[in-house]
Order: C-alpha cells, then structure tokens, then sequence
C-alpha cells in the first residue's frame, strides 16, 4: 500500500486518536520498544523477550504488568500470566497505541495487523484505513468504544448505529460512504457466516437503504433498513406485515410472492 494513501487526510485523525489513547496511560520509552517487539514477534514469552532484548527480566515482567493492565498485551497461556511458558500478543488497542506514536516506520506492518485481529483480513487496506480516520470520531460519540475495541463487530454496529452523527462530524463524504458500506458489508458477512441466516428457500436483496433476506416461509429477516425513521436492524418480522414500508417496497418491486 502506498505511504500516501495512508497520510491523504489521516495525520489529524491520528492526533485526535492519539489524545483519547494516551489520557489513560504512561507510556516509556521501554514500554514502547517492548511493545514495537511483541508486535513484530508475537506470539512471544518474557522470558525469550528479555533473552533477546538490552532489558532484564525483572524490567520485562514489570512492564509487560503494565502493558497488560492498559490493554496493550494480553496472555495466551492456560497456565496464567506468572509460568514463562505463557506467551503475549498484542491487541488492537496496542498496535492502535503504537501507530498513534510511529512507533514502527513502516504503518502497513500496523494495518496489516489490524485486518488480522479484526478479521478484516479480505477488505482492502484503505478501508481499515478510512476505519482508523473515523475512530476519534466515533470515540468522542460513543465512550464504550474503547472498552469493545477489540471486537469488530461491535465497532461496526457502533457505526451504524451512530451514522447521522457520523455523517455531520464527517467533513469528506466520500470517507463517510465508505466506512458506512464497510460497516454495513462486514454485519451482514459475519450475520450469514455465524447465523446461518441465508438458506437455500430464501432470498437476499437490497441497495443502498436496505438488505433483507426473505424466506420462503414467510417471515424477512432485515440487516438493515432506512426506508422510514425507525432505521431497523437485526430483526424479523412476517412478510404479511402490511404497515411495514421495507415490505410494501419489496412488493413494489415485483416480488409478491414472499410468503410461500
């Protein structure tokens, strides 16, 4: 990916995500160098951390504490944080806190890492790109965020959730469209790939204001609608429901025969 790509419009957001960050740590020139190193090794134990590393292993373990109570590491091993077989990787808050400080050159290597623990890892790097732009954004109007940064799906509900907001703290439209459709392509991947929502007797359409999925058994399961205020999303409901725009929409369109 090109450096460019990744600067047009972004050094701001960065600043803005850099103070919401940093306000709830202090962070050391060690605490950044053992973390630049987890990132590029993980998954990895203190002990090979120290044996590899100018930092003794007392030095280690208390930062590592540290790093672990900011949510910057966090364990992998069954056997708890104190037996050396436990090996540390890091989170989306620590590679997050690391680009907001360049504490690695090279941000693709940070960007590629996100799409990992996102599991992202099919978008193109632009995306996770406009995602990161947006996030302060998204901070200042949401708090949870931080706490449920780690779980894309929660960001992306958050998103959608928020889009009105979004869509007037938002100055380039184009970078609104595109964490929106983002958004809203990531829900609706992750709603078939866990829920087993689409099955074989049932049909999924939709545009720009809405995806549906109907089923042959006659109740529609919308991911998300914004053909009239209520902006539903995750629910179903019966195909016969006459009041509902979405449906009447559908049946405008020449599908009639949705029930069965």
């Amino acid at each position: 990916m090109n450096k460019s790509l990744i600067d047009h419009g972004y050094d701001k957001g960065i600043q803005l995500l850099r103070q919401g960050l940093l306000a709830e740590m202090a962070i050391d020139d060690a605490i950044k160098e053992l973390l630049v190193y987890i990132i590029y090794n993980e998954p990895i134990t203190l002990y090979k951390i120290s044996k590899n590393t100018k930092f003794a292993i007392s030095t280690v373990y208390k930062k590592a504490k540290r790093m672990v109570q900011y949510g910057l590491i966090k364990p992998l091993s069954i056997y708890g944080t104190s037996n050396e077989r436990c090996a540390y990787v890091s989170t989306v808050k620590g590679l997050l806190t690391c680009l907001t400080l360049n504490c690695i050159d090279d941000r693709n290597i940070i960007i590629n890492k996100l799409c990992q623990k996102w599991r992202l890892r099919n978008y193109c790097c632009q995306r996770i790109v406009s995602i990161v732009r947006v996030l302060p954004i998204l901070i200042s109007i949401d708090n949870e965020i931080m706490r449920m940064i780690d779980d894309p799906k929660a960001i992306m509900a958050s998103i959608l959730e928020h889009k009105d907001q979004l869509k007037l703290l938002i100055n380039d439209h184009e970078l609104f469209n595109d964490v929106i459709n983002t958004a809203m392509h990531y829900l609706i991947s992750r709603l078939i790939i866990d829920g087993g929502i689409i099955t074989k007797s049932s049909i999924l359409i939709g545009n720009e204001k809405f995806v549906v999925n109907l089923s042959l058994g006659g109740t529609a399961y919308i991911y998300t609608c914004r053909l009239c205020g209520k902006l539903c999303a995750g629910m179903r409901i019966s195909v016969h429901n006459t009041k509902c725009v979405l449906l009447n929409v559908i049946k405008e369109l020449g599908i009639d025969d949705i029930s069965g």
